[in-house]
């Protein structure tokens, strides 16, 4: 088995240059190789950035790892931020990560080849980043991205009767990592944790046609999500749900669909337009969440 360690910083990034360094877009100016990147945006367009990360111990334990699809993971639960700002469209992406020296060669590499799949698949460039030595297993992911202004979409804007609704699974991500623990690491269920799908074309659509007062991704849980939407647009919320979607409800998140909050006149467009968007309640004038108590993943809880 190699290590990080034989084959060096300068290994490594020689395999990240000849990866990188063809690559073609609309955007991209100058790639990786240089101190920074160039981008350019189109006139009358803002810059939407986010950032997230995957940890050892965190988010994932090496006895059930997969460095490839864990790079689909990071690139696609930051393209789900941006989708969930509106429309959006993804401009590159800054990746960094940290290794033990004695770490396998193919983790890097692995992780490599499931960036270079997916940054062709979603046609975002990879603008470059940084690598480090680390005690334990870390990527890090800054997706940048351009919106006209008036498509941008907050989750601050709904108002009281507003309708919310979801878009995406409930509970499949949370289902994926116990069958990952168990031991199971193919299927439905690991295919919704380790590749959830960016819902950038719903947060296209419900930004360009007007009908989102509100939105955010659903990363944390579904309850998580409709309290955090709540709490900036200074509102309460009730859901409506069945017994099974509860339980699902319940549970730590990592599904990265969408929660958004629409005008109940304007709902027959959502179905016209997303036949695959699913109501989950309303919000209130009252800043009080449904009777059940908000559940979710916190870092820190």
């Amino acid at each position: 088995m190699k290590t990080l360690a034989e084959l060096g910083e300068d290994g490594l990034l020689a395999r990240i240059r000849s990866r990188f360094s063809r690559q073609k877009h609309s955007t991209l100016v100058v790639g990786p190789g240089d101190d920074a990147a160039i981008s350019k945006l189109k006139p009358g367009h803002v810059l939407v950035s986010t950032q997230d990360n995957l940890a050892e111990g965190a988010h994932f334990e090496l006895a059930w790892a997969d460095f490839r699809r864990l790079a689909h993971k990071l690139l696609r639960i930051n393209l789900s931020d941006l989708a969930a700002m509106g429309a959006v469209s993804p401009v590159g992406v800054l990746v960094s990560a940290g290794f033990p020296a004695k770490a396998p060669q193919d983790w890097a590499l692995d992780f490599l080849d499931g960036l270079a799949e997916d940054a062709a698949r979603f046609k975002v460039p990879v603008l470059g980043g940084n690598l480090c030595r680390s005690q334990k297993v870390f990527f890090t992911l800054t997706a940048l991205g351009q919106a006209k202004p008036a498509h941008i979409v907050r989750r601050s804007g709904a108002r009281a009767g507003d309708l919310l609704a979801g878009i995406g699974p409930i509970g499949d991500a949370a289902r994926g990592l116990a069958d990952l623990k168990a031991g199971t690491s193919s299927g439905r269920f690991a295919k919704a944790f380790w590749e959830p799908e960016p819902q950038l074309k719903a947060g296209r659509i419900l930004a360009e046609h007007g009908l989102a007062t509100s939105m955010i991704d659903n990363s944390d849980g579904l309850m998580r999500s409709c309290d955090l939407l709540a709490q900036e647009s200074g509102l309460g919320f009730r859901l409506s749900l069945a017994r099974m979607q509860w339980e699902a409800a319940k549970a730590d998140g990592e599904d990265y669909g969408l929660v958004f909050t629409v005008k109940p006149k304007d709902w027959g467009r959502v179905e016209q337009l997303l036949p695959q968007a699913y109501r989950i309640g309303v919000m209130w004038t009252e800043r009080r969440s449904s009777a059940r108590k908000p559940t979710g993943f916190d870092h820190f809880r």
